[in-house]
């Protein structure tokens, strides 16, 4: 019993010492670059549109689930809901702050960059479409999931991160569908903004690498 109070009182200690937990903060995002070995001037890939696909819920069971602080002062619209990327929770799992992108920052605009650089590493420029040749490859991006979330535990906590998205490619090939995700844990004792960022960091480094995957079996 002396074992699991003291666990107890840690996980309460942990959650308090996560930085404004409570509240709603801010944070920016750096997305991976692609590498030394990427060559300018690569063939010409037109990302049409990106497109914020994430359902909210008010209470979800599942912290995977994109949710937002209670209250009035706190309501956002679709378009503020982009700039939402992670929920904070307590000691004892209660949900309480929310994390936004920094302004100018949402997850289509991350997502977008992300892509960019993907597309990088297999030879490809993300070109204008009025500046694109005509076989030049059209994508358009459903982002389904793109969230972190916090798990308090006895002794120490967790912080995941979330990417899944769906690509539909048009090509002279013709149409196809790709889906690429991406995965991030990271074991904290404390929950702050930098170990917010580094679950988001092994999330983007494991989407580069399902991409990598994904692209070379869609002739990508």
């Amino acid at each position: 019993m002396k074992h699991v109070i003291h666990g107890l009182v840690a996980a309460v200690v942990l959650a308090l010492m996560s930085g404004c937990a409570t509240t709603r903060t801010q944070m920016s995002l750096d997305v991976p670059s692609p590498g030394s070995a990427v060559v300018s001037g690569g063939k010409p890939v037109v990302i049409d549109a990106i497109h914020d696909m994430r359902v909210f819920e008010a209470d979800p069971d599942d912290p995977s689930t994109p949710s937002l602080k209670k209250g009035a002062s706190y309501a956002l619209d679709a378009t503020q809901r982009k700039q939402a990327i992670a929920r904070k929770r307590g000691g004892f799992g209660k949900a309480f702050g929310d994390i936004l992108l920094t302004p100018g920052e949402n997850v289509e605009t991350v997502t977008r960059q992300l892509l960019t650089n993907a597309f990088a590493t297999r030879g490809y420029s993300v070109v204008d479409a009025a500046n694109a040749p005509a076989d030049a490859p059209h994508i358009s991006v459903d982002i389904r999931q793109f969230w972190a979330w916090f798990t308090p535990g006895f002794w120490s906590a967790s912080i995941e991160a979330k990417l899944d998205t769906l690509l539909k490619i048009d090509s002279p090939q013709g149409h196809r569908q790709v889906t690429v995700k991406g995965y991030g844990y990271n074991a904290i004792q404390v929950a702050r903004e930098a170990n917010w960022q580094l679950a988001y960091q092994r999330a983007f480094e494991d989407y580069l690498k399902q991409f990598a995957d994904a692209a070379g079996n869609n002739g990508l």
